[in-house]
């Protein structure tokens, strides 16, 4: 049993009790840190953290960005401990071993236990756990004089481990471990036949080299051709740079673990110390460097939409069927197979084809915290408006963890638009993720501030990715099938900004049938009384109140001149801005508007025929 408390001070507690063997391998951790720390990392602080994840599994060192380019390139699976580390480790016991004498049933019986303990020792995951029961189960024959087929030791460590942790089957980490070790296995033995022609062909020495080429790419090739579902599914990517990038990247990892293992060994000796912490960072860098590759060639890489059950299930069963059948129905399910690769890949969702005729508007608010974004949906047509973000920039890319997963599980493949209302980063922050991710045919932009960093990062991946900007002005209409947007705000700028200011915020009304909604950006009252005349007086009006709910907006003029039957406040959980301000939601209680809040509700989804309103909220099915 575990309990859980609070207290004020560290020398309040007092550890009773402590498990002998936790705490021994807790110490090893500690000391592997120091030496890493000692000697990898004044190289680089990077390669300090690739050692300590490639070494003990801890990648709570590595960088966001180092991450995120080995997911791109295919290669983030050699930093994560699993079958090759047990492999590389068994195979240094059994060397080590045999130089002192200790061969055969001992041997193994010792190898069996340096695995345990490094087993116990590194941050275990299914990957760890998958490759350490395989070794023991081999060396395990080997005890008692027998052979384990690699199937047989598959096959047990998946089950020993669902027995133990049956949660374990929907873990990404347990599926991609056994996917790559399946597909191993099978690619392995597919290809031994074309590599044994080939050595009958060519000169030993060549024939070798050839012949781990080969290997190495069939076994690639498997690997992403079965784990390609499950990335998508678990991280919105596929790669396929990852076929060419393991040549390097797989025995550089051999290497950043031997010369690991060899620091925390020599760590007392300067001379050593050194030598060895000096090849860990240059084969770390190499590591790093190659995920490069995707940056001069980014087409190798993608962000997709997580498929449908469905389409797994026909990528997986035509997979199957393709490498178990023969003939016709080979040839057939190879078709069905690429078809399904081909949707996977280019996020295709045939669900939604023809769905573009419905005679509907949807608005998306956003649960995005202390920020803005919503999505308008009408006919066929997405246009997104504003991104997200920390009210004073940094934290997490809303666009790419939040926003993009939040689209795509409406169907959303692309945008005809994204509007940036302002350059403030609770509006901005996930837009260059957004254009990446979405490819908008056009971004929308306000009062553009000369010099401003984040608007600049926008504007060159626009550049970047042949996307136009266009500025939205006051008294301009664009129309998205039935629904007609007018700009209310900004007027032409008639002197240069020097900052991003609240009161520069583009302001749209969408007008549908006898629905209008009025989206405000962050203006003030002084804007608001300013576009009060040019409202339209639809029966039916809805507000997204401005500025989070700040008291300066939201004033009594606006909600007593167009009178609002809805609000929509979107603000952060427990924000230290305190929105909305009980002052502003006294004002739209006083004139009996329902008011819906991101902070209280979670996302709000508001849906019209242009007659009437259909309402919902993330905790609440209908809202009335």
């Amino acid at each position: 049993m575990t309990l859980l408390d609070r207290v004020k001070s560290p020398a309040d507690v007092r550890a009773l009790t402590r498990d002998e063997l936790d705490q021994l391998a807790a110490d090893v951790r500690a000391h592997v840190r120091t030496a890493l720390a000692t000697w990898v990392g004044p190289h680089s602080a990077v390669s300090e953290a690739i050692a300590a994840a490639v070494l003990i599994g801890d990648r709570t060192g590595v960088p966001d960005d180092t991450r995120d380019a080995l997911q791109a390139a295919g290669t983030y699976h050699v930093i994560a401990i699993s079958g090759g580390n047990i492999a590389i480790l068994a195979a240094g016991a059994c060397g080590l071993l045999a130089l002192v004498g200790v061969r055969g049933r001992v041997g193994a019986f010792l190898t069996i236990v340096v695995i345990i303990a490094f087993a116990t020792v590194v941050t275990a995951g299914p990957s760890v756990w998958r490759a350490t029961l395989m070794a023991l189960a081999y060396f395990a024959a080997r005890v008692i004089d027998q052979r384990t087929p690699v199937w047989q030791a598959t096959t047990a460590a998946a089950a020993i481990i669902l027995v133990l942790k049956p949660l374990d089957l929907d873990d990404p980490g347990f599926l991609m471990t056994f996917g790559a070790t399946t597909a191993l296995i099978e690619g392995a033995r597919r290809g031994a036949g074309l590599l044994a022609g080939l050595q009958n062909k060519t000169r030993p020495t060549a024939a070798l080299i050839l012949s781990w080429i080969i290997a190495t790419v069939i076994a690639s090739l498997a690997v992403e051709a079965v784990l390609l579902p499950v990335s998508a599914s678990a991280f919105s990517r596929v790669t396929s740079a990852g076929l060419v990038l393991n040549l390097l990247a797989v025995p550089a990892m051999g290497v950043v673990q031997i010369a690991a293992m060899a620091v925390t060994i020599v760590s007392e000796s300067p001379l050593l110390g050194y030598a060895a912490g000096w090849t860990t960072h240059v084969a770390a860098s190499a590591l790093v460097s190659s995920a490069d590759m995707v940056k001069a060639a980014p087409w190798l890489a993608a962000r997709v939409p997580p498929p449908s059950v469905w389409l797994l299930s026909v990528y997986y069963g035509a997979l199957l069927v393709m490498v178990a059948g023969r003939g016709r129905l080979r040839i057939a399910s190879a078709s069905l197979y690429l078809a399904a690769l081909v949707a996977i890949v280019s996020g295709t969702d045939v669900t939604r084809i023809g769905r573009g005729a419905e005679s509907s508007v949807t608005l998306t608010v956003f649960d995005v915290g202390q920020g803005d974004s919503m999505l308008l949906e009408t006919g066929g047509h997405a246009l997104l408006i504003d991104t997200g973000g920390a009210p004073f920039g940094g934290g997490i890319d809303v666009g790419r963890r939040v926003l993009a997963p939040a689209l795509w599980t409406r169907g959303i493949r692309s945008l005809d638009a994204l509007l940036v209302t302002h350059g403030d980063p609770d509006h901005l922050g996930g837009a260059v993720a957004i254009a990446d991710d979405f490819r908008p045919r056009q971004i929308w932009e306000g009062i553009r501030v000369p010099r401003h960093l984040p608007t600049e990062e926008l504007i060159r991946d626009a550049a970047r990715l042949r996307i136009p900007i266009a500025p939205l002005r006051a008294g301009e209409t664009i129309r998205l099938g039935a629904v007609q947007l007018r700009v209310l705000h900004p007027p032409p700028p008639d002197w240069e900004r020097r900052r991003v200011r609240n009161d520069d915020s583009v302001v749209l009304e969408v007008v549908y049938g006898d629905v209008a909604m009025l989206l405000t950006g962050d203006i003030s009252a002084d804007i608001e009384h300013a576009i009060l005349p040019h409202l339209s007086r639809s029966r039916i009006r809805v507000l997204k109140v401005a500025h989070h709910g700040s008291r300066t907006s939201s004033s009594s003029a606006l909600l007593e001149g167009w009178r609002p039957q809805i609000a929509v406040i979107s603000c952060g959980r427990g924000n230290r801005f305190g929105h909305p301000t009980a002052e502003v939601l006294q004002r739209l209680e006083s004139i009996g508007v329902t008011v819906m809040r991101t902070d209280r509700d979670g996302q709000v989804t508001i849906e019209t025929d242009g007659h009437s309103l259909r309402m919902a909220t993330f905790t609440r099915t209908n809202y009335e």
